[in-house]
């Protein structure tokens, strides 16, 4: 039987420009442009615990520092097989900063750049993958319907 691994990814919004790190090489995607996030732990689990959501605040803060403290909302969810051949079930979600401080302390291990781009600053961005701009449009479509 196969199984999924289970990624989390998190759109981080603050005055008009998303946050996105670049992936380090070595790894799947390496060198291109993401959302932070990563692998869903066990311990982000428990009775009564949206896994889903502690699993992405907990990764936003291992590699990037920011404590998320503004709602965070489900955008959608994809599948894709990694370049090691692994089943991911990739999860996007999205956090419009109000109340979180936006100082951001990358991983040295995980986040070698990190950079604050606006959505056509992104999407022109040389590094930036198939997927993510997807996921991009997937976030605007959220923004939307939140605003309305």
């Amino acid at each position: 039987m196969e199984k999924f691994l289970v990624v989390v990814e998190c759109a981080i919004k603050c005055n008009d420009r998303f946050l996105f790190i670049k992936r380090p090489h070595g790894v799947h995607a390496g060198g291109f442009l993401a959302f932070p996030g990563g692998k869903v732990e066990y311990k982000d689990g428990g009775e009564n615990v949206d896994i889903l959501e502690q699993a992405v605040k907990r990764e936003v803060l291992e590699e990037v520092g920011l404590n998320l403290t503004d709602p965070i909302h489900f955008v959608t969810s994809t599948y894709f097989v990694d370049s090691s051949q692994e089943h991911v079930l990739d999860t996007i979600f999205y956090c419009n900063i109000q109340n979180t401080i936006p100082e951001v302390i990358p991983s040295v291990r995980e986040v070698p750049q990190y950079y604050w781009l606006t959505v056509n600053e992104a999407l022109s961005h040389i590094d930036i993958p198939i997927w993510l701009k997807h996921s991009l449009s997937c976030v605007e479509k959220k923004m939307e319907c939140l605003n309305h």
